[in-house]
Parts: structure tokens; C-alpha cells; sequence
């Protein structure tokens, strides 16, 4: 498993164009092949906003295949280019089995 994390700053006034493209590109999600699970979020910073997207793959090589030759740099996000400063992403191997099912065990027990 991969851990695909982007970190995207947005020019100032433009996350509303970029939220809805990431809310049009996500009703496709379930047809990407090796993509597992995908979330994202916003931080409003000094400098302006930035999204956050932490996607999880079944290996490097899916994520190859829907990036291509561009798959170290490249998002998921098309269209959104003009309100783009900056993407960083960074690719991480998993180390541990998925943990969801036992956190949210522990949280009912709390809760419940």
C-alpha cells in the first residue's frame, strides 16, 4: 500500500474554483484503478490557502499507470491549473496494517 500525500497552495480567492473542481473529480474516484480510499482538506495560512490530499493506492505501479511518465508531480486535479502556486507530493510505503477497524472500536467504547 501507498500513501500519495499533496500539498497544493491556492492563489488568494480562487478555493472555491478548486473545491469544486475536487468535488467533480471525486463523483470519478471509484473508477480510478488501484485508488483505495482518497481525503482532503484546507488550512487557511498566513500565506494564503493551501489543500491537502492524502490518497491511498494498492502499489507504485497503480499510480504509475493513471500518472504516467508525471507520477512523483503530478495531482489529481486538471482544470485547476491557473489557481495553482505550488504542489508538492511525497509517496509513502505503508508500515502498518490498516489500524480503522480498532480505532473505531476503541471511539464506540468511549462514546458508548
Amino acid at each position: 500500500m501507498i500513501l500519495r500525500v499533496a500539498r497544493t497552495r491556492i492563489k488568494d480567492g480562487h478555493d472555491v474554483d478548486v473545491l469544486d473542481v475536487v468535488r467533480q473529480l471525486t463523483t470519478q474516484f471509484g473508477a480510478i484503478p488501484g485508488l483505495r480510499s482518497a481525503r482532503f482538506g484546507r488550512a487557511v495560512q498566513a500565506e494564503g490557502w493551501s489543500l491537502i490530499s492524502v490518497t491511498e493506492w494498492e502499489s507504485l505501479a497503480a499510480i504509475q499507470a493513471v500518472y504516467g511518465d508525471g507520477w512523483a508531480e503530478s495531482t489529481l486535479l486538471p482544470g485547476v491549473e491557473a489557481f495553482i502556486l505550488e504542489t508538492t507530493v511525497e509517496h509513502f510505503e505503508g508500515t502498518l496494517e490498516d489500524v480503522t477497524a480498532i480505532v473505531e472500536t476503541h471511539a464506540h467504547e468511549v462514546t458508548g
